[in-house]
């Protein structure tokens, strides 16, 4: 049956990984012949592909909290506004500010259309405001949408939110493929990947992605393999403090920050393996990225995603001896170490670096091993826009 849905996101701008989802969602329900309007906060003229019609409120950035508030009560009174015009069923929220304007649009303006909240990353590592928007707010919506079974289990025990459903991110595993193919135009990067063992790395350079004590593991790797190098995609505000601790662990020649690439699926088919160091996560797209071009995976066992990407066999609770070889990747125990850069490299590995760097040496070096994880593309099927958008057709 047809339904009106309106999506509610900040803006549908390149970069951001809600943004990314929402529109994806928004074109898989438009196929499926749904009426689909988006409602954004802010314009960006470079926007990711997606259905229906948007409705932008322009709003400029600001950061004083009467301008937030305000802007919240504004956004709701859009949202309840738009919800009667279009005789929308359903609402769907990205993002916590777009949420908690969603909540409000029923409990303050009388929205009779349906809300449902989907939770982006673990609520635990909010900012204390979004931590009471979410255990005060979003109990007053229909249904929450989590993007991996370890958020829902944490809404349900720390927030004591019940009204809960996990759908995984959608991905275009096809589209994947496509550009996979493409050439590599960077001349330096194409001569990088040509040669030894390439470990690769993608994510924000910041504390959460935990690449410090990936450089000090791959420290231990190279002094072993001198074929071995770590290609690293990404930015962030801790890239001057990586790669000056590049410099003074001896391994600046073996490490390549290659900034942000539009594509980064030749890059990871060019490797031979990925490695993923988060101390948290919502869910991990990136790994069923990796998986899908049956690249090896090694990831921390971080809260949440990875788990249950790499390892489905596993309980999200189960106990484990790490480094524990799953059907898909390998898991290994989370660091949980907030270093002071200045002093970094004078310190002994841990034993969870050591583990790491141990999983990345036997990964080079059995060749058994190393073929075992080229099937992670069966897995990232389970994760294809046909199943997910079925998915939210049933939450419809």
């Amino acid at each position: 049956m047809k339904k009106n849905v309106l999506i509610v996101v900040h803006h549908l701008g390149i970069g951001g990984g809600a943004e990314r989802i929402a529109g994806e969602v928004s074109k898989g329900l438009v196929n499926k012949g749904h009426n689909v309007f988006i409602l954004t906060f802010y314009n960006r003229k470079e926007t990711y592909a997606h259905g229906g019609k948007v409705i932008c409120l322009n709003e400029k950035l600001t950061n004083d909290y009467f301008s937030k508030f305000y802007k919240m009560i504004n956004r709701a009174r859009s949202i309840k506004k738009t919800c009667k015009e279009e005789k929308i069923d359903t609402v769907i929220s990205f993002m916590n500010d777009a949420s908690a304007s969603a909540v409000l649009s029923k409990t303050i303006f009388r929205n009779k259309s349906r809300i449902v909240i989907s939770q982006r990353n673990n609520p635990l590592m909010q900012i204390k405001s979004l931590i009471y928007v979410t255990k005060f707010l979003y109990k007053k919506a229909n249904l929450v949408v989590s993007l991996s079974r370890g958020v829902e289990n944490i809404l349900n025990k720390n927030f004591n939110i019940k009204k809960t459903k996990t759908i995984y991110n959608i991905q275009d595993i096809e589209n994947f493929l496509k550009q996979s193919k493409e050439k590599i135009e960077n001349k330096k990067h194409k001569e990088i990947l040509e040669s030894g063992f390439n470990f690769i790395s993608i994510g924000r350079l910041s504390r959460q992605k935990a690449q410090w004590n990936l450089l000090r593991s791959f420290k231990k790797v190279s002094e072993k393999n001198k074929n071995a190098k770590l290609i690293i995609l990404g930015k962030g505000e801790l890239e001057n403090k990586l790669k000056d601790l590049a410099k003074r662990l001896g391994i600046e020649k073996k490490v390549f920050f290659l900034g942000v690439v539009n594509n980064v699926f030749p890059y990871i088919k060019s490797s031979d393996c990925f490695v993923f160091t988060s101390d948290y996560e919502g869910f991990g797209n990136v790994l069923t990225e990796a998986l899908a071009m049956n690249k090896p995976v090694i990831s921390t066992d971080c809260k949440s995603g990875p788990r249950e990407i790499l390892c489905p066999e596993l309980k999200i609770d189960e106990k484990i001896k790490f480094p524990y070889y799953g059907k898909y990747g390998v898991l290994t125990e989370t660091f949980n170490d907030i270093y002071n850069f200045s002093t970094i490299e004078e310190k002994q590995l841990t034993k969870q670096e050591k583990e790491f760097a141990d999983v990345m040496e036997k990964i080079i070096n059995d060749k058994k091993l190393l073929k075992k994880y080229q099937n992670g593309l069966e897995r990232a099927k389970d994760f294809d826009k046909e199943m997910i958008i079925k998915e939210w057709e049933d939450v419809l």
